[in-house]
């Protein structure tokens, strides 16, 4: 179950960056949500399934919008796994970690994507780059950090007590009914 609503939800985000994105473009530069909700599952469910859902999102991009098949795929993977591995035990509800990681590992991609694909094929300067996509595309995507983490966060909720309901994880009084 949980598998299908994180399939669900980067098939939303495909379509919608396909598709509605190409209408919100600010200089150029839209915002990469894929990653958000890469960044946002890995804080709240680990580095594991963070690993998974990133490899799974970067392969969609990599299909849908990459030259190179398995450059996303990688980045992805790597930020969900690093993502998710400090953050199991925080307060879910803080804003604080997910602007912070948002903001960090999109910067981060940006510069892997720049010294895999442009640098390596002699274009653009790094000074151009830098100005021209890497800040612009870390600002807005940081802009929408907190609805993408807030929409991801309620998922991860409503999955948790359904399956907590499914599997029984209460605890019985003396008689045997449940409390």
């Amino acid at each position: 179950m949980r598998a299908a609503a994180v399939m669900l939800m980067l098939t939303c985000n495909m379509i919608l960056q396909s598709t509605l994105f190409k209408y919100i473009e600010i200089i150029g530069v839209k915002p990469n949500t894929a990653l958000l909700i890469v960044i946002s599952y890995a804080m709240l469910r680990g580095d594991s399934e963070g690993a998974a859902a990133g490899f799974f999102a970067g392969l969609m991009i990599d299909f849908f919008f990459g030259r190179i098949i398995g450059m996303n795929a990688l980045i992805y993977m790597t930020a969900g796994y690093l993502c998710g591995k400090p953050f199991k035990d925080f307060f879910r509800e803080n804003l604080f970690f997910p602007l912070l990681l948002g903001g960090l590992c999109v910067f981060c991609a940006s510069l892997c994507f720049y010294f895999a694909g442009v640098a390596l094929r002699g274009g653009t300067g790094f000074i151009y780059f830098f100005r021209r996509v890497i800040l612009p595309e870390t600002a807005y995507t940081i802009a929408l950090t907190a609805p993408v983490y807030r929409l991801v966060y309620a998922v991860n909720e409503r999955l948790e007590r359904r399956e907590k309901r499914s599997r029984l994880l209460f605890k019985e009084d003396g008689a045997g009914a449940p409390k």
